[in-house]
């Protein structure tokens, strides 16, 4: 068989241009298709916390639009509190701009880019996978990588039913230009803010950057069947005295692909899927970023294992997807459906005790676990109700 490339991978975001860096870095001959035409925007709050900037390990600076030094929490708009850090907890960006620069950096490593192309359908063939676009045009390749989003046509193509059979969610989001109009507090410019209580299983965000206040709602809608997310986020705005009635500009939205199993698939056959395509997404957070590009980082390292005459890639990245990833992420799920479920006892438990605050931001940087951060959170709700807990909370807890 004569292969056009090693590797193709669908889908120009973080997770698929992170796979074919690695991959092309590796000698492997790798081809990106992305269905826009780059820069493209991207609906997304565009918050990278410093684990995610560590992962990287090269300069974003050209795409920072803010440096972020804490969080300052509020339930339904109210009881405010801050947890702060002497040193940057994360960072935010613009994706189209932050989307292209990793683009940029697979392209310069070998990497070739289609873009304004849209994949129509995959199968694996003789010993490979064919890719036809929707022109008709086909490529064959020894490893197909989906990193295709949360509508993945490579993951329909395999074996992951609709996301939204796990309980996936719905995000909105609306970018707010920051003019003399908004009232924004000045002390609070280098703080992002996390709203919980008006969202049912998820929260509100304002996101200060350079032009833009990046506000938006995120929530597992699905789970409660309760599909009105524009209520909700006009609900959020009125909340947010800073910005003027009718200020909001287009609202767009996304699925969020959440994880939903420690045992979920995301590999099979010649095909693997990264990002959101194989729903690595925090159950508790939404953060995809991070999971898109580690487990991008994975799937390059699964196929050079095949390079060098190794374990098949998709064993490989199965096991290591799921040490790495699906292990902390399973913790995430458990605390998820607590704060969901026990949403003002969590905030006013956070707020009670710093130390719990602390921890959360080291569980943001990747110095603590989800699994650790639990155990805490479990301590914190004994000490504040003073060890007289209900059947339902302890019922609760019992699964965490």
């Amino acid at each position: 068989m004569n292969w056009d490339y090693d590797v193709i991978v669908v889908g120009g975001g973080p997770g698929g241009s992170t796979a074919a860096r690695s991959c092309a870095e590796a000698g492997l001959k790798t081809l990106i298709i992305e269905k826009e035409r780059l820069p493209r925007y991207k609906v997304c709050g565009g918050c990278l916390s410093t684990k995610t900037i560590n992962l990287l390990g090269f300069d974003l600076s050209p795409v920072v639009e803010n440096t972020i030094y804490g969080a300052k929490f509020t339930y339904c708009s109210k009881d405010p509190f801050i947890i702060e850090s002497k040193d940057p907890i994360a960072f935010l960006v613009m994706r189209d701009r932050f989307d292209q620069l990793l683009v940029n950096k697979a392209i310069e490593n070998g990497a070739a880019l289609l873009e304004g192309e849209k994949v129509k359908r995959t199968e694996e063939k003789n010993g490979g996978v064919e890719v036809e676009l929707t022109k008709g045009r086909k490529f064959h390749c020894r490893y197909l990588i989906g990193a295709d989003g949360a509508e993945s046509m490579v993951a329909k193509s395999l074996f992951l039913p609709p996301q939204g059979n796990h309980g996936g969610g719905v995000a909105i989001e609306s970018e707010i230009a920051f003019d003399s109009s908004i009232h924004f507090p000045p002390e609070e410019l280098q703080f992002i803010n996390l709203d919980f209580g008006r969202i049912p299983n998820g929260y509100g965000w304002v996101f200060p950057k350079k032009e833009w206040l990046s506000v938006g709602i995120g929530g597992m809608f699905r789970e409660t069947k309760r599909m009105n997310p524009r209520q909700y986020l006009q609900s959020f705005l009125k909340g947010l005295d800073y910005i003027p009635e009718g200020k909001a500009g287009k609202v767009m939205g996304h699925l969020l692909p959440s994880f939903y199993d420690e045992k979920q698939k995301v590999s099979e056959g010649k095909i693997l899927l990264v990002g959101d395509a194989a729903h690595l997404m925090d159950p508790l957070q939404g953060e995809g970023i991070y999971y898109a590009i580690r487990s991008g980082m994975l799937a390059g390292e699964a196929i050079m294992e095949w390079k060098k005459g190794g374990i098949a890639p998709s064993n490989y990245y199965q096991r290591a997807v799921h040490s790495d990833i699906c292990g902390n992420l399973k913790w995430a799920l458990m605390l998820s459906h607590f704060v969901f479920r026990f949403t003002k006892l969590a905030y006013r438990t956070l707020k009670r005790y710093p130390e719990l605050g602390e921890f959360y931001l080291k569980t943001l940087e990747g110095r603590e676990t989800y699994r650790g951060f639990v155990r805490t959170v479990k301590t914190g709700i004994k000490e504040f109700l003073k060890g007289q807990l209900s059947g339902k909370i302890k019922e609760a807890m019992a699964k965490m």
